[in-house]
Formats: C-alpha cells, structure tokens, sequence
C-alpha cells in the first residue's frame, strides 16, 4: 500500500458522519466484553470516542465524556483552585489515545465557560459534577462522538461489570501516555459503607463504588472525571465519573464514582438552556 493510498483511506475513515448526527453510546471500533488506570489494558483508537483529556496550561490534569457537539461532562474537582476555575487555561482534546504524539484522528478544542454543580462540596466531595462549554462545535467522526447520558435516577444493579477509560497514573502497570481500560463491577452501596471500608465517609445519595474488594485494579491520579460507562443494550451509557478514593486499588477502598443519574436533570437543564439560547 503506497501513500497516497493510505492517505485516502485515512481521510474516509475520519469523514464527518452523514448529516452530521450520530447514535449516541455507539462506537464503530469493537469496545472490550471481557476483563490506568491501575491493571487495566491499552485501549485501542476509537473504542472510546467520547473520551476527552482535559489539559489545564498544556499539562494532563482530568478526563471528561462528551455529551453533546460543544458540552464535556467532568468532575468539579478539577477546578477547585482559584486559577483553575479560568476557561482560558482548559483545553479539551477528543478523537485519540496519546498524549505524546499528534493523530490525525484528533482534535483540540478552548474552553468557552466551567460550570461547577452549585452544591459541590470541598470537604466531603459532594455532587462531584461540571460542565464544560468549548468556545466551538465538535465535528463528530468515527472518532469522536457522544456517550448516553443515564434515565433520571437510573440505577445499575451491584456486580454490574462497567468500563473506565483514562490517562492516570498506571503505578507501573502499563503505559500512562496512551489510553487504558479497565474493567470494574459495581460494588453495593451497603458493602462501602461498612466500617472496615469507606464508613461514614461514603456518600450513598450521590456517589457508588465500584472495583474489587482485593483491589488491584483502580482509577487513580489523573483519572479524575473520566466516564465509567456501562453498557444498556447495544449503546454505552455513562453512570459515573472518576471523583475520589483513598489511594489507588488498594483493598477495600475502591474508587469511588459521582452518580450521573443523580444530576440528569441538571445536565439536561444546561443542555436545553444553550439550545434555547443558541438553537
């Protein structure tokens, strides 16, 4: 295969989808059905396409999904410093899995506004949830498209196996400048408020564990926001987001995970306002 050859194969497997409207939750490359991101795997171009690497002043610092042509769903955490909560010093980078090279595949977006959820708390981690407006509309491809959002209050049963994507810290044990995954079942919420777990310290009404009681597999620093989607059906929907945890895949402390179905109505709230005001 020459150049020009692959060059034209690369330009039509990137070509805007028809329209310009895409199923959400649905990627073209085949995602995983079996068992750094902490003992996870690489992920492989376009398994994840609404995978976002939110750099802050050019360094990685979170991940984030996307959920619609201009709107990035994220951890408030992020953004707790003062400087942090400046747009101009975000941006948002969609369609690829490294962070030490250029792919044709992505693209770099500026973030036009931060909206943190107006009840986030510091102290306990509370309504860990933000929104963040690009100053431009995404140009979905096979690359690049949106997760589905959860029903308002929808629940994922315990022992649910879900996937978490992102560019954290490995501890050694893989690769933390490409995208990994790795595969986490849903942990009840009686079991991580025992005593011997998280306790007190667990919030039931807005956030879920998930991992295992051995540990050895964890989001950890850097992970912070990225989507931990479940799959409905034949679509993706993202139930989680990265929040905290007490180390990383240590035992009995798994990571623990903002629950998205707590906040639909709030998402969709913002989304419809920029579609009223903008539409």
């Amino acid at each position: 295969m020459n150049f020009i050859t692959s060059f034209i194969i690369q330009v039509v497997w990137f070509t805007q989808v028809d329209g310009g409207t895409v199923t959400c939750g649905s990627p073209v490359v085949q995602t995983p059905t079996t068992s750094r991101i902490i003992g996870g795997s690489a992920a492989k171009l376009g398994a994840w396409p609404w995978q976002v690497l939110l750099t802050e002043i050019n360094l990685p610092v979170c991940g984030g999904a996307v959920i619609s042509e201009n709107v990035i769903l994220t951890a408030a955490h992020c953004f707790e410093d003062q400087l942090s909560q400046d747009p101009k010093r975000w941006m948002a980078t969609v369609g690829g899995i490294r962070t030490d090279v250029y792919e044709y595949t992505q693209r770099t977006y500026h973030v036009q506004k931060i909206i943190v959820h107006e009840a986030y708390n510091i102290s306990t981690v509370e309504n860990d949830v933000a929104l963040l407006i690009l100053s431009s509309n995404m140009v979905y491809s096979n690359y690049i498209r949106p997760v589905c959002l959860p029903d308002d209050n929808e629940s994922v049963p315990v022992g649910t196996i879900c996937y978490l994507a992102g560019w954290g810290a490995t501890r050694g044990t893989g690769n933390p400048k490409t995208l990994n995954q790795v595969a986490l079942p849903i942990i009840g919420d009686e079991t991580c408020s025992r005593p011997d777990w998280y306790g007190k310290d667990f919030s039931p009404e807005t956030s879920f564990c998930a991992g295992r009681e051995a540990g050895g597999i964890d989001a950890c620093t850097g992970d912070s926001g990225s989507p931990l989607v479940c799959k409905n059906g034949s679509k993706w929907t993202v139930h989680g987001l990265s929040s905290w945890g007490y180390g990383c895949a240590e035992p009995k402390w798994p990571g623990i995970y903002t629950e998205v179905s707590k906040y639909t109505k709030w998402i969709k709230q913002h989304l419809h306002k920029r579609a009223s005001l903008f539409g």
